[in-house]
């Protein structure tokens, strides 16, 4: 009657789907009882499956194995039966609960692997966010690139302007007033030619002082524009001769040092370094009040280093470097001239230490060198 009792319980509590279930389970429990088979107990293995299949769960499975052994235990069994009984019942109820055991042991490999992904999407995200941060740097650094490349664009076309005036002033007033005072000279001495030999030797001493000076002019303006000694001799005469030259005008201490032949630069990046210095050179004679400046060539393993250090006063060389900076146009010029030449440029400036501006060119490839005397033996 007890058991009747639990059984009444039992059902009550179960739905539809549990009820079917335990009818077949306590069918299965009572074969494997009497018979305990390996086929029992595969089919106890699908009753799991099924189980799980209808959407129940283990206690559902539990009050079905119990309601079933509930029903297959019976008050005259011995203590030993009941053990046994006992016994066969969790092996099949354990097989029956292995479907639901496997599809555990999924949820957890899916939830260690979801878990997997999980943080996979987290450092992906990261590491996007990051080429996002980067991207909008570089996004900015070229913005900033291109604002100075146009106001440097714009300076240089008045400063290109201004030259030409300069350069026509200078023509006009040392060059045009020469050639007035030779046309004066030669016209007395055409009026006078009966003037005596001492008249006639001042009027030719005076015409020729004039040409020699204006011969000088005239090249002191085409040293400016384009020195022939960087053709025609190479760089370091044409560096050395600037120095000179340099220092004799401005009477500043220039000291000019360069350890090995730099033949291994084309003729742009000849062109570069020696651009370079005349326009460092320029700036410390307006800018730095200094008193003695340092030029020299390194010889590195793969590329040159020019160096020029001066002893003047320093500058916040970011603040020149900036957009809104003034005074900016020969730096921004040289850091535009190296880059082209693949380069590169850097300024240190200090209180008490001047400043320095250092430059570093990549020599040729062999294969650019191949290139390069193809190129000459053809113009040549």
């Amino acid at each position: 009657m007890r058991s009747c009792w639990w059984c009444v319980i039992l059902a009550r509590a179960m739905n539809s789907r549990a009820r079917q279930l335990s009818r077949q389970y306590a069918a299965a429990l009572c074969r494997y009882l009497k018979r305990p088979q390996e086929t029992h107990l595969q089919q106890a293995y699908e009753l799991g499956r099924e189980a799980s299949a209808r959407g129940l769960g283990v206690l559902d499975v539990a009050r079905v194995h119990q309601s079933a052994l509930a029903s297959c235990l019976s008050p005259t069994q011995s203590a030993a039966e009941k053990a046994r009984t006992l016994r066969a019942a969790e092996t099949l109820f354990m097989e029956t609960l292995s479907p639901f055991e496997a599809m555990h042991r999924g949820f957890r490999d899916a939830n260690l692997e979801l878990q997997q992904l999980n943080a996979q999407l987290k450092r992906r995200n990261a590491e996007l966010r990051a080429s996002e941060d980067h991207f909008h740097q570089l996004f900015e650094q070229a913005r900033v690139m291109q604002e100075n490349l146009r106001a440097l664009s714009t300076k240089i076309l008045h400063v290109q302007e201004e030259e030409r005036k300069h350069i026509s002033r200078e023509l006009h007033d040392e060059v045009g007033q020469a050639l007035t005072a030779i046309d004066v000279n030669l016209a007395l001495l055409q009026r006078n030619g009966d003037a005596g030999p001492a008249g006639l030797r001042k009027r030719i001493a005076d015409a020729q002082n004039l040409l020699r000076q204006t011969m000088n002019t005239v090249h002191d303006f085409a040293c400016e524009l384009r020195p022939s000694t960087l053709d025609d001799l190479g760089l370091l005469p044409a560096l050395r001769s600037y120095t000179q030259r340099f220092a004799e005008r401005t009477g500043l201490g220039v000291r000019f040092a360069a350890a090995a032949d730099f033949e291994d630069l084309n003729s742009e990046q000849k062109t570069v370094v020696f651009r370079v210095t005349q326009e460092s050179l320029t700036n410390v004679a307006k800018h730095a009040h200094a008193r003695r400046v340092v030029v020299s060539l390194r010889r590195l393993a793969d590329r040159l280093r020019l160096q020029i250090q001066d002893d003047g006063k320093s500058f916040l060389v970011d603040r020149q470097l900036c957009v809104n900076g003034k005074k900016r146009l020969g730096l921004l010029g040289m850091q535009e001239r190296v880059r082209l030449v693949n380069g590169r440029f850097a300024i240190e400036s200090a209180p008490g230490r001047g400043t320095t501006v250092r430059v570093e060119i990549p020599f040729k490839s062999d294969k650019e060198k191949l290139t390069y005397a193809k190129n000459k033996c053809a113009a040549g």
